[in-house]
């Protein structure tokens, strides 16, 4: 399955994004039916989708794949290729282009 989590919040800064996205990241590789996480990260300024795609790259080699939403579609090996191993492929941003979220693959 994709766990969603939503660490996009008005008033709150990236820095506590981060935190609640590494919350996010190390609880759902615990869990043994989390196949990626969709942080919904959202538009906004930019400063927070900057902050977790620049965290994402510091984080090279713990995920097997990193999907921005605007490639998250069928041209994409990686997003493909993840989706495979859903069991419920349904998810609405799926060749959506959504900037607002990211897709880490564990």
């Amino acid at each position: 399955m994709i766990k969603k989590v939503d660490i996009a919040h008005a008033g709150q800064s990236s820095e506590e994004a981060l935190i609640l996205l590494e919350t996010a990241i190390s609880t759902a590789k615990n869990e043994h039916n989390v196949v990626a996480v969709k942080v919904v990260h959202g538009l906004g300024s930019g400063r927070v989708a900057e902050k977790v795609r620049a965290w994402a790259k510091e984080q090279e080699g713990r995920f097997t794949a990193v999907i921005p939403g605007e490639n998250y579609d069928t041209f994409n090996k990686s997003a493909v290729d993840m989706r495979s191993e859903l069991s419920n492929k349904e998810d609405r941003d799926f060749n959506n282009r959504n900037p607002g979220i990211t897709i880490f693959w564990l």
